[in-house]
């Protein structure tokens, strides 16, 4: 049988769906078409609630709207599994699901905390954009792990950068973020690293570099990876 997939960058930023589409082509299932989608508007990056809400709105009117022209090449009905690469709790996920009964939607977060745990009975952390603690992530981690004091996790460490940047900032200074936020979660204990924003597809070199110059060897997941492969298998297993 033939899957067909929906890969959603909630943000409005083309530069990071091309970077999606970039890093999991080369990893596309067999008998599996990808379609990759953006909205025409909102913001360009997602970093708090009212982003992610508002990103949320904008996905809305461009895949439901029948006013509007559709950007994807069939009904959003018609896709077997749907992915939604921002890397949260994002409410589209929630909200597909309700809708879409029938369609498996998942979140590239919830994709690569699986796939690490899976991967490793050692700690995993999360490169994380952005700055400061990250309070929602660390709710997010111990809601999906079930506990607050998981061991599983040694937590994110933020690279300073924004979303956008990641992709078209300077990429000698994304490179040391990244290095950097890698530096800091091995040495808390990390032995799988997790790309923890879709603007990072593609940075897995910098983070294996960073872990090898303080003596250690690191997997890496990128969630995009994961959630594609996570929901190909899905939609197999049950039809």
């Amino acid at each position: 049988m033939s899957v067909k997939l929906l890969v959603i960058n909630p943000n409005s930023s083309q530069s990071i769906t091309a970077a999606l589409r970039g890093t999991i082509s080369p990893h596309t299932p067999p008998d599996t078409s990808i379609t990759y989608f953006n909205p025409s508007s909102g913001p360009p990056g997602i970093k708090d609630e009212e982003t992610a809400r508002e990103s949320t709105e904008a996905c809305w009117r461009d895949l439901f709207d029948s006013n509007r022209t559709s950007s994807i090449p069939i009904p959003i009905h018609e896709y077997h599994g749907i992915l939604v690469c921002c890397f949260s709790e994002h409410p589209l996920i929630d909200r597909l699901s309700r809708h879409l009964v029938g369609t498996k939607v998942t979140g590239m977060f919830h994709a690569a905390v699986s796939q690490a745990l899976l991967l490793s009975s050692e700690p995993f952390g999360i490169v994380a954009s952005g700055h400061g603690d990250k309070p929602n992530l660390v709710r997010a981690i111990a809601n999906f792990l079930g506990s607050e004091t998981s061991t599983r996790s040694v937590g994110p460490c933020t690279t300073g950068l924004e979303v956008v940047e990641l992709q078209e900032g300077d990429q000698v200074k994304v490179e040391a973020g990244m290095k950097g936020a890698t530096t800091t979660l091995v040495r808390r204990g990390a032995r799988c690293v997790i790309l923890g924003c879709a603007g990072m597809s593609g940075m897995e070199r910098w983070v294996e570099d960073a872990a090898r110059v303080v003596g250690e060897e690191v997997q890496v997941v990128d969630g995009s990876i994961a959630g594609v492969q996570i929901l190909n298998g899905l939609v197999r297993a049950l039809r």
